[in-house]
């Protein structure tokens, strides 16, 4: 049985137009809060990564326009910081770890520093408090990517509630999806009321203009699906099989080069319609992949990325995804092998952004980042994975593994 190491959970293509109303925009800021609390602000967005050139917007000044942030991250977060007018400068992490190098961080902040910017990934920063507490001891602002961590909570309070403004990305790849789209999170008070008005000028996108997005969600989705995979797996893996692996992406596929209209967007009422009925499957989906994230932690919990995180923050982890440390020198024979052997597994999530073309004179330190992203193998924790299917999966990378 090959199953794809990402899905796309259940979108309606047409009918959510069809069915949703003038009310699915409050109704989603409703439930969005009730899930985090219910005492935030919330603020929908057609694009979840026009969050961060908002965020950065309101904070930055002519004295203090750094913003400290992960490289290990989509390019278009690092282009958002500098159209909002600031300066990225890249924090390390860990060895091994995508836990921010605290450090690393202390050392970055000073009196030209607007915001710290963290990101969760598959269990949440180990040290999220402290850095809050840090941060708020220098004056610098602390916000947080939560794009793939809803629902995760650090220290008994739910990821978007901790630090000073989070964003939610709620597009295909997400437990609550759509083609595009996401939003601010964040204490109601002066900033919140200045991108609310902000917001609130902009234009819903309409349907034309979440049709190339449409069409790519679509045809993954029908690569994926269990009667296709099988065959298109043959054909991924024959690609792989006979090609480099590459882990600094060509910057010119994936660039956003200027603040287009999708960008400076609200979410369509049929966007805001279908990611409000999908709350109720957030419980499901996030205790399957936990439950998954046991079986892999019976054989890798030493050798998982970020290892070091405290078991009750890995407790209340998302686990989007199961990385794991194999090594610079081992990790493209074991991915091969995993291949050829109906394994479907992913490399890293990410690229090091500090890397790739353009980004190279931003200011930091990120010689962990470079080998976390050339030393990883990543394991699915979706629906489709079965316990029995972690199991076999495990049991067959444990034996490809050296000195494991």
């Amino acid at each position: 049985m090959q199953i794809p190491h990402q899905i796309i959970y259940q979108i309606r293509y047409i009918s959510c137009w069809l069915k949703s109303d003038q009310e699915a925009d409050q109704a989603f800021r409703v439930r969005l809060n009730s899930l985090l609390g219910g005492a935030s602000a919330i603020i929908p967005l057609g694009r979840a990564r026009s969050g961060i050139f908002l965020l950065v917007k309101q904070v930055v000044t002519e004295t203090r326009r750094n913003v400290i942030m992960s490289p290990y991250t989509i390019p278009d977060v690092v282009n958002m910081v500098k159209f909002g007018g600031g300066q990225p400068v890249f924090v390390d992490f860990r060895p091994n770890s995508t836990n921010v190098d605290f450090g690393h961080l202390r050392s970055l902040i000073d009196k030209r520093t607007a915001c710290v910017l963290v990101t969760h990934y598959h269990v949440p920063q180990a040290e999220t408090n402290a850095i809050a507490d840090f941060c708020r001891s220098r004056g610098v602002k602390f916000f947080d990517d939560c794009a793939i961590s809803l629902g995760a909570s650090i220290e008994g309070r739910p990821i978007g509630t901790v630090s000073e403004a989070s964003v939610f990305s709620f597009s295909g790849f997400k437990i609550l999806n759509f083609f595009w789209g996401g939003a601010i999170v964040m204490p109601p008070g002066e900033i919140a009321t200045a991108i609310e008005a902000e917001v609130e000028a902009w234009p819903r996108l309409r349907f034309w203009q979440y049709r190339f997005q449409a069409k790519k969600i679509l045809t993954y989705s029908f690569v994926t699906s269990r009667f296709v995979f099988p065959l298109f797996f043959t054909l991924r893996r024959s690609m792989i099989e006979s090609s480099e692996i590459v882990d600094v992406l060509p910057l010119s596929r994936i660039e956003t080069a200027s603040l287009d209209d999708t960008i400076t967007s609200r979410p369509a009422l049929a966007a805001l319609a279908e990611w409000s009925r999908k709350f109720s499957d957030v419980a499901d989906i996030l205790n399957h992949r936990r439950s998954i994230a046991a079986v892999y932690d019976r054989y890798f919990r030493q050798i998982s990325v970020s290892a070091e995180t405290p078991e009750e923050c890995r407790a209340a982890a998302g686990f989007v995804n199961y990385p794991i440390i194999v090594g610079r020198n081992s990790r493209d024979k074991i991915y091969r092998a995993l291949l050829a052997n109906n394994y479907d597994v992913a490399l890293s999530l990410y690229p090091n952004v500090h890397e790739m073309e353009k980004f190279t004179d931003i200011p930091g330190r990120t010689t962990n980042v470079s080998e976390l992203v050339r030393s990883i193998i990543t394991l699915p924790t979706h629906t489709r994975v079965t316990p029995a299917y972690a199991e076999r999966l495990s049991q067959f990378l444990l034996a490809l593994i050296p000195r494991h």
